[in-house]
């Protein structure tokens, strides 16, 4: 790894204006590995039965309906 520490021409009190990024990658390739390495750990731990979606038309039955009357008696 080389470390710049400036050139003739630029000012001492001139921050370094650049990301490094290989800090950042090293600890998403580890975060990487690891989860690769859990994920089927976890899946396999604990069975889980997923309930299969069911679309059924809700049908209006006579108990079912509701009539307002106000004092004048209209609906």
């Amino acid at each position: 790894m080389a470390m710049s520490v400036g050139t003739d021409g630029e000012a001492e009190g001139n921050a370094i204006s650049e990301i490094n990024t290989t800090p950042l990658v090293d600890i998403m390739l580890v975060l990487l590995i690891i989860f690769l390495i859990t994920v089927p750990v976890v899946r396999d731990m604990a069975r889980v039965e997923i309930p299969k979606a069911v679309n059924i038309p809700t049908q209006t039955k006579p108990e079912n309906i509701t009539i307002s009357v106000d004092r004048a008696g209209t609906e």
